[in-house]
Formats: C-alpha cells, sequence, structure tokens
C-alpha cells in the first residue's frame, strides 16, 4: 500500500480494505511500516516501545521472530504488526547492516501460511526502509489524490520498482500493481482538477480501483471505535467503496 507522497490515503485505504477482506472471511496482518502508526492506532492498539522491549524495527535488522509483537484487534480475523518512533532509525540501520533488501522478506516468512493477506502500510517516502517493503511484497496498490503532482508521483513509485526488481534479478512483472485507488474526492471538480481526475482514472498502464469520495463522518466514527468502516456501518456507500476495491482487485469475488 505505497505512494511516496503523504495524504494521499494509504492508511485509511490499508484499514477499510483489510475490513472487506475480513468481512470475506480472510485473515489479514496489517504490518504498520510508518513509525507515525496510524494504523496501529486506528484499531486502538499500542504502539510498541523500543525501551521496553522490541519492536518491528529490531525483529527486521536481528532478524528475530516478530510473532510475540503481533495484536489482536476487535474485528476478527484483523491483527497488528504494531510500529514504534524506532522506525524513523530504520533506514540508516539497514544501511549500516547490509543485505537490507532482504530483510523484510525474511522477517515476513515468520508468517508463512497463517493470513490470507499482509497488507504493508508504508511511510510515505522512498528509502531504505520502503525499498526493503518493496522487495517483500508480491503485489502493489497506489493510493493518490486529485492533485497536481499525483501522475508525477505514480511515476516515482513504479520508478521505485522496477529499480529494486532489476537490483534483486526478478522479472519486471513479479511485482504487478493491483490498481491505484483516487482518495479524497470531491465532485462537482473544477475543470483542473476534472483533468488530472480524468488522467488518473485513464491511466495507460495502472487500471483504477475505484474511489473514495469524502466521507468524513462515516470514516471518522469508525476509526474512534477502532474498527473499519465495514464493521461499523456495513451497508453504508463508505464500506461498498472498499468492498468494490478488494473485488476490483481480484482479492475477493466480487458480489
Amino acid at each position: 500500500m505505497c505512494n511516496q507522497k503523504g495524504g494521499v490515503g494509504k492508511t485509511t485505504t490499508t484499514i477499510n480494505l483489510a475490513g472487506a477482506l475480513a468481512f470475506h472471511g480472510r485473515r489479514v496482518l496489517i504490518c504498520d511500516c510508518d513509525p507515525q502508526g496510524n494504523a496501529t492506532g486506528a484499531f486502538k492498539v499500542a504502539m510498541l516501545d523500543d525501551e521496553s522491549g522490541p519492536t518491528q524495527a529490531t525483529a527486521v535488522i536481528e532478524m528475530t521472530d516478530p510473532h510475540p509483537l503481533v495484536a489482536k484487534t476487535n474485528v476478527p480475523n484483523i491483527d497488528v504488526l504494531p510500529s514504534s518512533m524506532d522506525m524513523c532509525l530504520l533506514p540508516s540501520r539497514l544501511r549500516e547492516g547490509g543485505a537490507a533488501l532482504q530483510l523484510y522478506t525474511r522477517m515476513l516468512a515468520h508468517f508463512a501460511g497463517e493470513y490470507d493477506d499482509i497488507l504493508l502500510d508504508m511511510r510515505p517516502a522512498l528509502d531504505t526502509d520502503t525499498d526493503s517493503q518493496t522487495a517483500a511484497a508480491t503485489h502493489a496498490m497506489l493510493m493518490v489524490d486529485v492533485d497536481e503532482w499525483s501522475m508525477k508521483a505514480v511515476k516515482m513509485q513504479v520508478a521505485q520498482h522496477i529499480k529494486i526488481l532489476k537490483m534483486l534479478d526478478r522479472p519486471l512483472d513479479s511485482l504487478p500493481v493491483l490498481g491505484l485507488v483516487i482518495g479524497r474526492v470531491i465532485k462537482p471538480m473544477g475543470d483542473f482538477d476534472a483533468a488530472v481526475y480524468s488522467q488518473l482514472r485513464s491511466h495507460p498502464r495502472i487500471p483504477c480501483l475505484g474511489e473514495i469520495p469524502i466521507r468524513s463522518t462515516d470514516l471518522k466514527e469508525a476509526r474512534n471505535q477502532g474498527i473499519p468502516v465495514q464493521f461499523f456501518r456495513p451497508k453504508s456507500d463508505t464500506a461498498g467503496f472498499f468492498r468494490s476495491i478488494a473485488a476490483n482487485a481480484g482479492l475477493v469475488a466480487a458480489a
């Protein structure tokens, strides 16, 4: 779940896509890769503290078993691997230790067979940590908003994927982009935003999985309860948007 541009709805999409997948009975682990810890806090889960014990960052660097760090949520079938403040230091620690591109793959291998989906909620950056997380991924989903920099951000993100795949000698089609999710859509639009929106909807290589109009009430109320909107107000159009995204991405069968 990626885009190096901030504020495009990565965490909101991660949380609520997880809800849509869990609704279909899939077992989901959210790996909160952002030191801000918003995906962690959205489920009322405490962030990890490197002063009191191991964290996701130390599990990656020291190649230890992350299972003791996983937190259950109030939603059946959704677990969270929490973030921590020491994730801020992870890029430099990865550069110091070598083998950076392999370390997230090794950490996530501990969960082989336990979950149907592991969603990596990546921070908005192109750095050593996001490189390692991208190298561990089998698919990508890009979040964008209707902004003048959106197409450039998508191009930069895809270029990062290609760079990493070449460094790993992996085929360029081994990290398929499932599609774009356009967030924070406000209609009607002015001419400029309408032109950007049209470009995103008709991207030449990446399909649009759906769009999420601003529905601040449903999303905020669900987050306040520590659950995805699917489990807060399942019949709302907001919940339906995320079910559609899951189906359009081929992750679940269309209703």
